[in-house]
């Protein structure tokens, strides 16, 4: 059975600017998997650099619509724009700091989870660090938030109880976890003896690429590997 994957836009582009995005087609190859995006994240990456060539982003437009031409990406049109205001409410209205809101995701990132919670999608490529904690740890998020600000954060119940019926069994991988996966699944194999140093290099390559990955994260799992 094929499974799919939803991506968010930052995913595809560490990917394609890192020019790792044929793991998307080893994966669709090997493994059945079938990665998935809204209109949203389709405008985002292709339709508005090419439009408006935007030459910074270009080469993965291309490379992204080359992906979704191929069908290995796969733009799902749902019509989740009520359930995309709610989550994008529940989240915005999640955490007060004194007594104001604090707004964390914009509706493109709501958008994607509500089309997930739509088409029962349990899993998610997701770079972005506040909507990563979001799903997978949001009172590790609001710590997070009381130190950057130096104050108390309040949290409404109710927007939390309302966010996480929606949003808290997927599961996300980041793009970096997404190569590291491959790699153990065969993907740098043609480098024969260099598969080692190809996962290093295009793990930073990543992450200079924009992928939310630390330098001790890669280090620790280069050893690990080691």
């Amino acid at each position: 059975m094929v499974r799919e994957v939803l991506c968010d836009s930052g995913s595809l582009i560490s990917l394609t600017s890192s020019c790792l995005d044929n793991a998307l087609y080893f994966f669709a190859e090997n493994a059945g998997l079938k990665f998935v995006i809204p209109p949203s994240v389709e405008y985002e990456t292709v339709k508005r650099p090419m439009e408006g060539n935007i030459r910074k982003h270009l080469f993965s437009a291309i490379r992204i619509k080359d992906a979704i031409e191929d069908g290995v990406v796969v733009v799902v049109d749902a019509k989740v724009e009520n359930e995309g205001k709610r989550i994008m409410d529940s989240a915005n209205n999640m955490f007060y700091i004194k007594g104001k809101p604090i707004r964390l995701i914009q509706f493109g990132e709501s958008e994607m989870l509500a089309l997930a919670h739509e088409l029962g999608v349990g899993t998610i490529l997701l770079d972005e660090r506040t909507a990563r904690l979001l799903i997978e740890a949001p009172f590790r998020l609001k710590e997070h938030l009381e130190k950057e600000f130096n104050v108390n954060v309040m949290v409404n119940k109710n927007a939390y109880r309302e966010l996480a019926s929606r949003i808290s069994s997927l599961s996300v991988i980041r793009s970096s976890e997404l190569i590291m996966l491959a790699y153990e699944k065969g993907y740098f194999r043609n480098f024969v003896n260099l598969q080692e140093e190809a996962l290093e290099a295009a793990l930073y390559k990543m992450k200079f690429a924009g992928c939310a990955i630390s330098f001790d994260e890669i280090s620790q799992y280069m050893y690990k590997v080691g």
